[in-house]
């Protein structure tokens, strides 16, 4: 019995980190917030001491680098240089 109620409370703890942003994910944000977007490269990294995917990408020709974080929100956009 207590080791069902452990099985139950590691299942309800983890249950949230199931669904795991990946770098798939990212290109889908990029390509439906940018259609005809290029992406070049999708780099882990760290900004402001947080995690998130770097994400280089031509469009309309201009080269462009995004910052999303791990949770799916562009948090920034900007010329890539």
């Amino acid at each position: 019995m207590i080791k069902i109620f452990w099985v139950l409370v590691f299942l309800v703890l983890t249950a949230g980190s199931a669904s795991a942003f990946g770098k798939k994910d990212v290109r889908t944000i990029i390509e439906e917030t940018y259609p005809g977007a290029i992406i070049t490269e999708i780099e882990k990294e760290k900004y402001k001491g947080k995690k998130i995917y770097e994400v280089d990408f031509n469009h309309n020709g201009e080269k462009l680098e995004a910052i999303i974080s791990l949770e799916g929100e562009i948090i920034k956009v900007g010329i890539d240089d």
